[in-house]
């Protein structure tokens, strides 16, 4: 019940005047950023953040949300009118999209690609609501023998994905381990 609460509390705040502006604008603006090739959601948030500086902090967090999911969906538009993902996240867009679209039928490919972006956004955010706080919980009970195994885990999937030269993606791990050692504190 108290999730339902906070919700309650959080639609209160993303329903006031500044911040559904400030959604808008994010979300135009993100538009722009995922439509330029090579850009990004990630490389948009990060330019435009001194931009929040002149926002409450709840509409700073708004508005930079806004950006990302906007630009988002702004990666499909280059991926297929283009057929050039402007992200990694458009790649798939592209295998599709870009067809559709040299055959004439860029405004079903572009409606697809938004119907899949909300239904998709949308899902993903009722899950975290409903299971961040348990995950949350078990992951503050890792301890280093979780964390070891969560490691060679993902050391294993790069191994995996490495292609036939073993010996070379370990040795691009071990340079990686490396760099991430430099200024390592005991605590």
């Amino acid at each position: 019940m108290e999730i339902l609460n906070l919700l309650l509390d959080g639609f209160a705040v993303a329903l006031q005047p500044l911040n559904l502006g400030l959604i808008l604008l994010g979300c135009t603006v993100g538009l722009f950023i995922g439509a330029m090739p090579g850009l990004g959601s990630v490389n948009g948030v990060a330019i435009l953040l001194p931009l929040t500086f002149l926002v409450p902090p709840t509409g700073a967090i708004i508005f930079l949300a806004a950006i990302y999911y906007g630009a988002m969906y702004g990666g499909a538009i280059s991926s297929i009118m283009l057929g050039i993902p402007g992200a990694s996240t458009a790649v798939a867009t592209t295998f599709d999209g870009r067809p559709l679209a040299k055959q004439g039928l860029a405004d079903k490919a572009l409606t697809a690609a938004a119907v899949a972006s909300i239904v998709g956004g949308t899902i993903s955010v009722v899950l975290f609501t409903l299971f961040a706080p348990p995950l949350a919980h078990i992951a503050l009970t890792f301890g280093a023998p979780e964390e070891f195994a969560l490691m060679m885990l993902a050391f294993a999937t790069f191994i995996g994905l490495g292609g036939d030269d073993i010996a070379k993606t370990i040795f691009s791990i071990c340079i990686g381990l490396v760099l991430a050692a430099v200024g390592l504190g005991i605590v």
